[in-house]
């Protein structure tokens, strides 16, 4: 709706007495503050293609002169690239651009995150000559660590989404080096891995759910962590039925909360492991079981087309 065409009905809502006077003069003032600016637009646009820009011609570079550089030199080029893409963020006048100061402070953030991981595992590699395992756990909990403090600094989704990934991978290394320093099977060792994806997946989501953090994006990133340590374990002889009961929580959940995104989620997860589950549990009874899966499945569809077509259907007191 253009800006007179609100300011007419705003008239007539006043003249019809739908809202007073005072109300008017809040909802013009409301109205003025959300204006989208095209300055800020401006500014976003301008910001993104010169990010973009700056990759392409940082690659183009590196890919040339990548074999000539020494070990400084490539630790130098990956250590002012992310510095340069953290310190752009902070000039950004957020108080004044809004939403869009803020998406674009979150994605010259996110990169500069995933620069700060690049360059600590070329330094464990190059420099400290660590193993792959400790390699992979420094650069993880180092880019977890850039990532968290910049969700401090910038509510963003993409700093949510930054923080959990790399906690998630951090977890699984973290994991892997432990049990490599501890006397266990090769099993249990491939095992807790996977299982601490999956724990942290499941905190995540428990504290979303509390408000400890943001509900909104939380409880989808919560499931999405817990969903994938549970397809990790699909391995094991057990991890299917470990997955399945994980998806279907993950559903009651969805269903109960109203979540479209974590029943999205829910939904991938049982596509993955329940074709998996049938095949190792009733390999001689699969094309009954497939048959039975479809029947169930046209059940649940037919389950929720009709509960849909009853919630339309005006209520009484309606």
């Amino acid at each position: 709706m253009h800006s007179t065409d609100t300011s007419t009905a705003i008239d007539r809502w006043v003249e019809t007495g739908i809202i007073s006077a005072e109300q008017a003069t809040r909802i013009r003032a409301d109205v003025a503050a959300h204006k989208p600016r095209h300055t800020s637009l401006v500014s976003e646009a301008l910001g993104y293609l010169g990010g973009i820009i700056v990759l392409v011609g940082l690659g183009l570079a590196l890919g040339f002169s990548w074999d000539r550089l020494d070990t400084a030199g490539r630790l130098g080029v990956a250590a002012a690239t992310t510095l340069a893409l953290l310190a752009a963020g902070l000039p950004i006048p957020i108080a004044r651009l809004g939403a869009t100061g803020t998406r674009l402070r979150g994605v010259l953030w996110a990169a500069g995150t995933i620069g700060a991981a690049a360059t600590l595992g070329l330094y464990g590699d190059e420099v400290l000559n660590w193993d792959s395992s400790q390699v992979a756990l420094l650069w993880s909990g180092g880019a977890f660590v850039v990532a968290a403090l910049s969700w401090v600094f910038n509510r963003h989704t993409l700093q949510r989404l930054a923080t959990i990934a790399f906690l998630l991978i951090a977890a699984f290394w973290a994991t892997d080096v432990v049990t490599q320093s501890l006397d266990v099977g090769s099993a249990t060792q491939r095992f807790l891995p996977d299982l601490a994806v999956w724990v942290v997946g499941v905190v995540w989501l428990v504290l979303a759910l509390l408000s400890v953090i943001r509900r909104a994006d939380g409880v989808v990133l919560g499931a999405l962590g817990t969903t994938i340590g549970g397809v990790m374990m699909l391995e094991f002889y057990w991890g299917p039925l470990f997955a399945l009961g994980t998806v279907i929580a993950l559903v009651v959940a969805a269903v109960a909360l109203r979540e479209l995104a974590v029943l999205a989620i829910a939904s991938v997860g049982t596509l993955i492991a329940l074709p998996i589950a049938v095949n190792r549990y009733l390999p001689g009874e699969a094309l009954w079981t497939a048959l039975a899966v479809v029947g169930a499945g046209l059940a649940l569809v037919a389950t929720g087309v009709f509960t849909a077509r009853r919630n339309r259907e005006p209520s009484p007191v309606a």
